[in-house]
């Protein structure tokens, strides 16, 4: 029995020693998200405080340990010896082992409480000019928000080396935690209670940011990346990001990926952010999202999602979990669960409204979107025209409608997330004084924020890019619906 015990704890014992190797290679600066391998003057500072709070813990570790063996040795009790006499307080004793750790938490607390002030009252004056970005926490994907440049992405923060950054962090949903532990530490992301954190990056680089506030299902996947880029590089991305995409060439796996996308994702995902204004209007529609979403939680078809301007440029999907690529993105539109579990994409997108949960759409079909997906990136500057008209002027209303307007309304009575198009121009004809029906479809569709049809969230994008000619096809293709 007691030969059994003894190997049950070396076992033990040699289970514990592999779990703390294993452990302390996790610190290596050289990991990911490893709070030593520094690389901005905010995390180094951090790094070099906790340095001394651990040197100071191991002086105190190894005095008191030191006095516990020599008291322990020297005043043992041996053989003969009676019992000592017994005595109770010493003052000098009880003075002392007050005194030395309240000098000790003062040496720890002065550092501590500058570190906090110098990095919580804001950027300094003397820094250089400031980037501001608003962080949003999503369950489970980081929002990005660029007020100084008019630019929102998502899951990929991009940043210039040397110069400081400053971050208003909020949180659409439940608490969230925002942390780049080689550029900075981490501060909560907390519902109506705006926080804000600044960086300044010192090298050029790619860094892991990660939610460090346990938020749901999918918290340990919410992860980001952070790109450092020199100055010139990094405003040559802003300029990129507001270049649009080229239009797919027709009869291709992007062009029929597009009409797809239009009809299965559009509504909770943008992809057009390019334009002016598109950055306001954005932030309307996330919002008029998620609002719809909490109205009705379990049958909503619309919910705040990743915006997808310029998604081909991208590294990773589904918020940092796996590389980015064609194979990759046919698994997470079929399947989401199979890479992250809990997306609401799944749960709420009318596509994914199968007894498996699975997306209703052929193999093929999500291989264009794939294909679709993969090529938006910036383009040739030209502006981007959806349905181009055809060399004999006849512009296909139908398809204009099935590949720009579907997702959102049918054609009869249904509603989807607009109202159905079924019998419009007995409707729009007095809906707005002084505007024909025509006229108020027309203004509708190239600038539907104007008129917002009550009951219905203010969530469908301004289509005048479609042209004049396509529009006035489509305005006409509705008032002939019965």
């Amino acid at each position: 029995m007691k030969k059994n015990f003894i190997n049950k704890k070396s076992k033990l014992s040699l289970l514990f020693i592999v779990f703390s190797i294993f452990t302390i290679f996790g610190c290596t600066p050289e990991n990911n998200q490893s709070t030593f391998g520094t690389a901005g003057p905010i995390a180094s500072s951090q790094a070099d405080l906790f340095i001394l709070i651990f040197a100071i813990a191991v002086v105190v570790f190894i005095a008191v340990e030191a006095a516990l063996i020599y008291i322990s040795i020297k005043f043992r009790r041996r053989e003969g010896d009676k019992l000592p006499y017994q005595t109770h307080g010493n003052k000098k004793l009880e003075i002392t082992w007050t005194i030395i750790p309240a000098v000790i938490l003062i040496f720890v607390a002065v550092p501590t409480l500058v570190g906090i002030w110098s990095q919580q009252n804001g950027v300094p004056d003397d820094k250089g000019q400031v980037l501001n970005i608003e962080a949003v926490g999503h369950q489970w994907w980081f929002e990005f928000r660029y007020s100084d440049y008019e630019v929102i992405t998502s899951n990929e923060l991009h940043i210039p080396k040397g110069r400081p950054v400053s971050f208003k962090l909020s949180s659409q949903d439940v608490i969230h935690s925002f942390w780049v532990p080689k550029l900075a530490g981490k501060v909560d992301m907390v519902p109506l209670n705006d926080n804000y954190i600044w960086m300044i990056a010192d090298e050029v680089g790619e860094f892991y940011g990660q939610c460090a506030e346990f938020c749901g299902t999918s918290h340990a996947h919410m992860r980001f990346r952070v790109f450092v880029h020199e100055e010139e590089d990094f405003l040559a991305w802003v300029d990129q990001m507001h270049t649009p995409a080229d239009p797919p060439m027709p009869n291709t796996p992007e062009s029929r990926g597009q009409m797809l996308f239009a009809a299965n994702c559009s509504m909770c995902h943008t992809n057009n952010s390019t334009t002016p204004g598109s950055y306001i209007m954005e932030i309307n529609t996330q919002d008029a999202r998620w609002n719809n979403w909490v109205d009705d939680t379990e049958n909503s078809a619309l919910v705040s999602a990743p915006n997808l301007t310029h998604f081909g440029t991208h590294t990773t999907l589904g918020s940092g979990i796996k590389e980015l690529n064609h194979e990759n993105l046919v698994e997470w539109i079929a399947d989401p669960s199979t890479i992250k579990q809990g997306t609401r994409m799944q749960k709420q997108a009318m596509v994914y409204n199968t007894r498996d949960g699975k997306a209703n759409l052929t193999d093929s079909e999500i291989s264009d979107i794939a294909y679709y997906l993969l090529s938006l990136k910036p383009g040739s500057g030209a502006e981007m025209v959806i349905d181009d008209i055809p060399s004999d002027g006849l512009i296909d209303a139908e398809a204009v409608f099935a590949t720009n307007c579907a997702a959102c309304h049918s054609l009869g009575n249904d509603v989807i997330v607009g109202p159905g198009m079924g019998g419009i121009k007995d409707r729009a004809g007095d809906r707005v004084s002084g505007l024909s029906a025509y006229e108020y479809i027309y203004e509708s569709i190239v600038e539907p924020q104007a008129y917002i049809v009550e009951g219905y969230p203010p969530v469908m994008p301004a289509w005048a890019s479609l042209g004049d000619e396509t529009v006035n096809a489509l305005v006409e293709y509705l008032l002939t619906l019965e």
